[in-house]
């Protein structure tokens, strides 16, 4: 999904609940589009490659041409239901947490209607025990 979605809809989130939270709701554009920055942190070390414009090349005109094959079963690590339910945890200890988290959560709900809607399967791997399971089997 393209990140000017994912910004839109932080925006329009982050307007909602201003009046409640004030000022910290800038925290749900950091978990809202911030946390794709583990595709960038994917490209650099899958490719070698750190060029922010051959990373968003990759994903959003490469992959699209290939139909996304080359990146199922990735490890995308903030996006993993892991890193998810470790946030709504800490949320409880503090509003910006809470606020980044319903960012996150909104951000990998958006991805999953897209990815099923588009594609209909999943194409990062959305758990790290199952990716660390599956690449052991693998190797072995």
């Amino acid at each position: 999904m393209k990140i000017w979605v994912h910004f839109l809809t932080s925006l329009i989130l982050a307007a909602i609940l201003y009046p409640t939270f004030s000022w910290i709701v800038i925290f749900i554009f950091i978990g809202g589009v911030l946390i794709d920055i583990d595709h960038y942190i994917n490209h650099a070390f899958r490719y070698k490659n750190l060029k922010l414009s051959d990373c968003y090349n990759h994903y959003i005109v490469t992959n699209k041409k290939n139909s996304y094959h080359k990146n199922i079963g990735i490890l995308l690590i903030f996006h993993t239901i892991e890193f998810i339910i470790l946030m709504s945890l800490l949320s409880f200890y503090s509003n910006i947490i809470l606020m980044a988290t319903i960012g996150i959560l909104t951000h990998f709900i958006m991805d999953l209607i897209y990815t099923f809607s588009i594609h209909d399967r999943l194409i990062a791997n959305y758990s790290l025990i199952s990716w660390i399971i599956k690449n052991k089997i693998q190797k072995v």
